[in-house]
């Protein structure tokens, strides 16, 4: 199964991508604010409960050492998930999901530092093929909005160091305990800084909020897993794979078109994410 963890990623991008379609199609009637909140606290009830319902015992599972680390990732986990919906109101998706798989660059030279994770000519170079087959998917033109382009940056950013964090504590600590952390640290953290802006007169949006946490539960779990035994580097770059699965969905429910040039660059990066992880 060890074998098979690395391409966990790939599982994790299916259900980030659907993520991005369930918010996408939430924004029109949500604020960020109370979709960032409600993903949060329906996120600890669901894991509390998991843990409850397993055979272990709640403090043996919950009991770390590694606080400050989940602190940490809870405020990058913040500012990426707000900053990247918030840069959808400036940026086309298109934009905004080319300048967010940055994140790629961002981690692979961070995780080479503090992971001594051996970065080869060949990686970087696989890298960038892989980036350019995103851009012949998403088809940016021209950025919009400066703003926009800042904030999906900083996202960026965020994200990488979420995923840093994430391959450290994977191999420290179980899935359940990182994902219950990362939950109610960030549900209490976005509380105290948007508690004006969080509406919790849920009516029939919470069956909504519910399905959105489990897709995003489901994306954090194997995105988890991926790191327990694997380098970073080499299992970041699967997440390209993401950039197809959203895609797909934009066809199916948006309309929108895959062109010649979507399809090369889905080849593209299902023939980078392939070699980089075999190397």
């Amino acid at each position: 199964m060890k074998n098979l963890e690395p391409f966990y990623q790939i599982i994790s991008c299916f259900f980030f991508a659907l993520l991005g379609l369930q918010i996408k199609l939430l924004l029109s009637e949500n604020s960020i604010e109370n979709i960032v909140f409600f993903r949060s606290f329906f996120g600890s009830l669901i894991v509390l409960m998991i843990i409850l319902l397993g055979r272990e015992k709640l403090f043996f599972v919950l009991s770390t050492v590694n606080f400050k680390i989940h602190f940490l990732r809870s405020v990058f986990g913040i500012l990426a998930m707000y900053f990247g919906y918030k840069s959808l109101i400036y940026l086309s998706l298109a934009q905004a999901s080319t300048i967010g798989f940055t994140k790629v660059f961002f981690t692979s030279l961070i995780s080479a530092y503090f992971f001594s994770e051996k970065l080869t000519f060949t990686s970087l170079i696989l890298i960038f093929l892989g980036f350019f087959g995103i851009i012949l998917i998403t088809n940016p033109d021209k950025i919009n909005s400066e703003l926009g382009l800042y904030m999906s940056l900083f996202s960026s950013v965020c994200v990488s160091g979420g995923i840093i964090s994430i391959s450290y504590l994977s191999k420290k600590e179980r899935t359940t305990t990182i994902l219950f952390y990362h939950s109610i640290i960030s549900t209490i953290i976005f509380f105290i800084l948007f508690k004006q802006k969080i509406s919790i007169n849920l009516n029939y949006d919470i069956l909504y909020y519910i399905l959105l946490t489990v897709t995003a539960l489901l994306g954090q779990y194997f995105n988890t897993e991926s790191y327990k035994n694997s380098k970073t580097n080499s299992v970041v770059i699967l997440s390209y794979s993401r950039i197809i699965f959203s895609a797909t969905f934009g066809f199916l429910f948006f309309e929108e078109q895959i062109t010649t040039l979507n399809l090369l660059g889905i080849l593209i990066i299902i023939f980078s994410s392939f070699l980089v992880q075999k190397n």
